[in-house]
């Protein structure tokens, strides 16, 4: 017997290059997943999730669906305990 399946295109995942890239756009879903809670931003260039850092889950805490938002990478700064990863840092706006 023969299943169909089909293929789901989900957000994908915004992943910043360098400093100072940005993220801004309605903010669409929050869901909860396996490292944290995951926002889902749709933008001009489509929709993205934000990535679980530590820095940028804490700067989202207030933010709602509905909410237009600007997310700006700030680089990353190094681990304090040897063999960790850097610690991502972000600032984050809120459409008044």
């Amino acid at each position: 017997m023969a299943e169909e399946f089909e293929k789901l295109e989900g957000a994908g995942i915004w992943l910043p290059d360098k400093e100072e890239d940005t993220l801004q756009g309605e903010v669409t879903k929050i869901s909860e997943g396996l490292y944290g809670l995951q926002h889902t931003i749709k933008s001009e260039a489509g929709e993205f999730r934000t990535p679980s850092h530590k820095v940028l889950q804490a700067r989202l805490q207030e933010v709602k669906v509905g909410d237009f938002i600007k997310v700006v990478y700030k680089g990353s700064t190094p681990p304090k305990i040897r063999g960790q990863n850097p610690t991502e840092m972000y600032e984050v706006f809120r459409r008044k």
